[in-house]
C-alpha cells in the first residue's frame, strides 16, 4: 500500500519559511558577470539569485559560469577568456523566469518541485513580489536529517477516520500535549475511512489512545 506522508510540526506542514535562507547574496539583472564571479566566490555558494528592482527574475549558478567560459555546445570549441565576457550583463547568462515558491509553501511540495524539474534552488517571493529568501537542496537536506532525528525517538498511533476529522483530531492531540512529527496516510476503505498513521512526541501513548477512544476515535493501534 502507499503511503502518503509529509513533514509536519506541532503547528501543522512544514512550509519553506522555516527552512529557507533568510539573508540572501543577489545580482542586478544589469550588474556584470564579474560581480556573479567574485559574489559566487567570495561568499562560497552555488546560487545567485538575479532580481529587478527587488524581484527575482532569474538565477545564475556556478555551472552557468563554466558554461559561459567552456560551452557544452561541441561546435563552440575555442575556450573564450574571462576578459572576453566579464563585462557582459548578468541578464545574458542567467536562467530566467525561475521556478518561485512561497514562505507558506509545504516544505514537501517544494522538494517535490526539486526533484520533478531536475533544478537544485527555488527562490522565495513575499506577497510583495519581492525576492524574501532562496531554499536549495542542501536545505531540503537538512530537513530530511532533522526528520529521521525526530522519528527516532517518536512514538507511533495509528487512527481509522474521515479525513473531515483531522482538523479536531490534530487539535485533541495538541491539547493532550502531543507533538506531531509526522502523519502517513493509507489508502481509504470502502466506506470513505482512511488509517491515519501518527508518530508523536511529548505524550504518553497508552493514556493518549483511551483519551482518543473516549472521544469516539477508533484507535488501531499504539
Amino acid at each position: 500500500m502507499k503511503t502518503n506522508a509529509c513533514f509536519r510540526s506541532q503547528e501543522g506542514a512544514v512550509t519553506v519559511s522555516r527552512w529557507m535562507t533568510r539573508t540572501v547574496i543577489t545580482i542586478d539583472q544589469d550588474d556584470p558577470v564579474s560581480l556573479a564571479f567574485h559574489l559566487l566566490l567570495v561568499n562560497d555558494i552555488r546560487h545567485l539569485p538575479v532580481v529587478s528592482q527587488g524581484r527575482p527574475v532569474g538565477i545564475i549558478t556556478d555551472r552557468d559560469l563554466k558554461e559561459a567560459l567552456i560551452p557544452s555546445d561541441p561546435t563552440q570549441k575555442t575556450r573564450r577568456s574571462y576578459h572576453r565576457i566579464k563585462n557582459v550583463k548578468a541578464k545574458r547568462i542567467m536562467t530566467p523566469n525561475p521556478i518561485l515558491v512561497s514562505p507558506q509553501t509545504p516544505l514537501e511540495e517544494a522538494a517535490q518541485i526539486l526533484l520533478e524539474r531536475k533544478i537544485s534552488c527555488l527562490p522565495v517571493r513575499g506577497s510583495d513580489g519581492s525576492l524574501v529568501g532562496i531554499l536549495t537542496v542542501t536545505d531540503i537536506l537538512r530537513a530530511f536529517i532533522e526528520f529521521m532525528r525526530a522519528l527516532g525517538t517518536s512514538q507511533r498511533l495509528d487512527i481509522l477516520m474521515e479525513s473531515g476529522a483531522y482538523d479536531s483530531l490534530c487539535r485533541l492531540l495538541r491539547q493532550q500535549g502531543a507533538r506531531i512529527v509526522s502523519v502517513g496516510i493509507l489508502p481509504s476503505d470502502p466506506g470513505g475511512q482512511s488509517v491515519y498513521s501518527f508518530r508523536l512526541q511529548g505524550a504518553d501513548l497508552n493514556a493518549l489512545a483511551g483519551y482518543l477512544r473516549n472521544q469516539g476515535f477508533r484507535v488501531l493501534s499504539s
